[in-house]
């Protein structure tokens, strides 16, 4: 009879004091020479640049840095997103980032589940607003 041992690996990190600051529509984490990468950036959307995303301590560390008083992001002008948002603003699906729909004055490129169909649907909504909102001025 074979017999499978597992053990758990013991993982020791060195407590480090993250540096936050801000940078336009982000926040610059930077978690310490012993973390790679190094330099985070966390969006107003409490989401990493990193594959980790939601789930990285950069973002811990940007929430840790705003409760004890530090200075929040800019929020972007109506209509831009410096970062994806994390749900479909049409059918709340989750979005993924696609470059090639992404722009100088619309900022970063996002299509849903569904495709690229609902990012346009929501351009469009925010000209009809912006329009609107022209209109009452």
């Amino acid at each position: 009879m074979q017999q499978t041992i597992t053990r758990t690996p013991v993982i020791t990190i060195r407590q480090e004091q993250a540096s936050v600051r801000v940078t336009g529509y982000f926040y610059a984490v930077d978690l310490g020479s012993h973390v790679r990468p190094q330099h985070h950036y966390v969006g107003i959307n409490a989401e990493c640049n990193c594959t980790l995303g939601h789930s990285c301590p950069a973002v811990d560390a940007v929430r840790a840095y705003l409760k004890e008083g530090g200075q929040r992001v800019d929020r972007p002008p109506f209509g831009y997103y410096p970062v994806r948002p994390s749900t479909c603003p049409i059918c709340q699906g989750r979005t993924v980032s696609d470059t090639s729909l992404s722009s100088r004055n619309r900022g970063a490129g996002w299509r849903c589940s569904s495709g690229k169909t609902h990012y346009w649907q929501h351009r469009a909504q925010i000209s009809a607003i912006r329009q609107k909102a022209a209109e009452q001025t």
